[in-house]
């Protein structure tokens, strides 16, 4: 299984060829004259699509319309077109509109604000499209009625910005910001300022990265500070730096200084704080100037928490955006992995995500939606009943009728579903392959094309020799600038190979990847050992483990995970000796991670050497133990 070949763009395309008459044969004139076969177009479909909504609008007949949308364009993709997805992008939106324009309608002024979400399209789509990642459709749809409500020609300028509002939940820190901004005041601090310094245009900016300016409730008057104290300075993330460490309490464990008083920027400036508070001071700093910017959280070689700043970066040449990540992220520590929180509903996800969706966020609308599309049909195509059935066209056929009773006689050739839309293919798992493939190429960091994969893996409907052209897509394109994302995606992918050896391979190769990342090798080894177990292969089971937590020593993360699985094994075949054999080592491998901080419970070191001193003691070596957790309490 190759792992390291970059699948070609070429490789994806889909080749499709429209019917041609065939030539050379003579036609013998009749009374009853048949349509010459027509060209492949489906443009009428957009064209009835849309006009179909516009009557539904009226009627409030949304369900129906959406089912019969959702067939057609499933009975649509197997026409064996993919490249042109013009037409079904918008058939698709018309599924979701009849999803979403209900609970529109509910509102307050329901009919007018369905009436602006049908005339503003630019608005809806990004709305519609936004809506599918929160919690509460209709708290978001009312959100943004709000906002059109406060002000309806900013949100017409400003529609990416309107909808992040609309689909963001207000950040929460560990402490509440006084004087919190109401989201209208908000978001008029981003579209109604005369001359604000901005650092980028915000009218441009598409609202998965606008969502890190939305999350922010600070105070009106602390972002007028913000203004003045940094206005000189080019990089507004910087500020990170300007705050002061408060070393009592990092030391001693002493209350924070900041917890004395409110806590808004100026008093974070005079009396500093923890690394907590640096990120929350700069993030903030940088969201008042327009930049986007969130806290990162995360564990080093130690285990001893720390955060540090995320913040976008765009080139304006090369039309490319880009998270940094760096702000804080002290290298010597090896805070390799972070988490952040998404704004839509605020769980965690990784920084490796957050930095992906960066790269991908500049990309067309349209390009990302079709990549949503593509994905969304093959994980309804993969759920066919009978896949070796033709696909079911009758709504199809429904949508052509519909067009041909609207056209006025002579104005356009009437459609011929059969020739204009002509079935190529089965709804079967060879055209779920292609959709999805279709989707990644279209959007890389289009995370649930890759986890549909993995699931149609679980259920065995994607042979294991069809695996290649993704992995080689996945590791040739993310595994040397986001490593976590591909890591991550592969050790969900290859546990689902059945065949024990070529599974081994996939790990022993992937292995060899990421050679630069120990914490990801530990990882990977840790899941070697998980596999031998599942096997029943105990002693290259505990190899695996032993190796990990020797490898990454000095990776809390890692070594405190893989010495708990080896531990347990050792236990359990009565080698206690064994085990405290192996945590003398470890223990004495991670005294680097020893820390003079009030929080050196956290640290690898601590951890080790507590485990180390209950093993002892259940030895009966309880002197030894005592002295060893003296040691640690120093």
């Amino acid at each position: 299984m190759s792992l390291t070949v970059c699948l070609c763009v070429g490789l994806l395309t889909l080749a499709w060829a429209p019917a041609r008459p065939a030539h050379g044969q003579a036609t013998r004139p009749s009374d009853d004259t048949k349509t010459p076969p027509a060209k492949f177009t489906d443009s009428w479909l957009s064209e009835i699509a849309l006009d179909e909504l516009k009557l539904v609008a009226e009627t409030g007949k949304y369900e129906e319309l959406g089912k019969t949308m959702y067939s057609a364009c499933l009975a649509r993709v197997c026409c064996d077109n993919l490249k042109d997805l013009t037409a079904l992008n918008d058939m698709w939106y018309v599924v979701k509109a009849c999803e979403f324009l209900p609970a529109a309608a509910q509102q307050a002024k329901g009919k007018a604000l369905v009436k602006t979400l049908l005339e503003r399209r630019e608005l809806s789509r990004l709305l519609f499209r936004a809506l599918d990642e929160v919690r509460s459709p209709a708290e978001s749809i009312e959100k943004l009625h709000a906002l059109i409500e406060l002000d309806a020609k900013a949100v017409e300028a400003y529609p990416d910005l309107a909808v992040a509002f609309a689909t963001t939940r207000d950040l929460r820190h560990y402490r509440e910001q006084p004087e919190a901004a109401s989201m209208e005041d908000s978001f008029k601090w981003y579209t109604t300022g005369k001359k604000m310094p901005f650092v980028y245009d915000l009218r441009q900016m598409p609202y998965e990265i606008a969502r890190y300016l939305a999350d922010t409730r600070l105070s009106i008057k602390e972002r007028q500070w913000a203004l003045r104290f940094y206005r000189n300075r080019l990089n507004p993330g910087k500020a990170y730096f300007d705050l002061k460490y408060d070393m009592d309490h990092y030391r001693d464990g002493r209350p924070k200084k900041i917890a004395a008083v409110p806590y808004t920027l100026p008093n974070l400036k005079a009396v500093g704080g923890t690394c907590i508070d640096q990120a929350y001071y700069a993030a903030e700093v940088c969201k008042a100037f327009g930049m986007p910017a969130t806290i990162v959280t995360g564990t080093g070689s130690s285990g001893i928490g720390h955060a540090w700043l995320a913040s976008l970066k765009i080139d304006r040449r090369r039309n490319q955006a880009q998270w940094d990540c760096q702000t804080g992220r002290y290298e010597v520590q090896k805070y390799y992995v972070g988490t952040v929180r998404n704004p839509p509903d605020r769980a965690e996800m990784q920084d490796c995500d957050l930095m992906l969706s960066g790269a991908a966020a500049l990309l067309p609308l349209q390009r990302r939606e079709e990549a949503d599309i593509t994905c969304e049909l093959a994980e309804a195509v993969s759920k066919a009943d009978d896949p070796k059935a033709p696909a079911d066209r009758t709504a199809l056929k429904g949508l052509a009728d519909a067009y041909n009773k609207r056209l006025r006689k002579g104005a356009k050739p009437e459609i011929q579903i059969d020739s204009h839309v002509p079935e190529k293919r089965k709804p079967d798992i060879a055209l779920v392959e292609d959709l999805i493939a279709r989707s990644i190429e279209l959007n890389l960091a289009h995370k649930p094309a890759w986890e549909l994969i993995v699931e149609l893996r679980k259920s065995d409907k994607i042979a294991v020799e069809h695996l290649n052209k993704f992995f080689d897509v996945l590791i040739g394109r993310t595994a040397k600038e986001y490593p976590d994302y591909s890591c991550n995606l592969v050790l969900k992918i290859v546990p689902t190979i059945k065949d024990p050896n070529s599974r081994a391979m996939a790990y022993q190769r992937t292995l060899g990847v990421y050679g630069r990342r120990p914490d990801l090798q530990g990882r990977i080894l840790i899941a070697v050992g998980d596999d031998f177990l599942n096997q029943g292969n105990k002693p290259k089971a505990l190899a695996a483990f032993e190796q990990a937590a020797t490898k990454c020593a000095k990776l809390a993360s890692v070594v405190l995970v893989a010495a708990e699985r080896a531990e347990k094994m050792l236990l359990e075949a009565n080698r206690r000796d064994m085990a405290i054999a192996m945590y003398e080592r470890l223990f004495q491998m991670s005294r680097s991670s020893r820390s003079d901080s009030a929080f050196r419970q956290d640290t690898a070191y601590y951890r080790l050497g507590m485990r180390l001193a209950g093993l002892l003691a259940d030895a009966g070596r309880a002197s030894d133990a005592a002295s060893l957790r003296s040691k640690l309490e120093e």
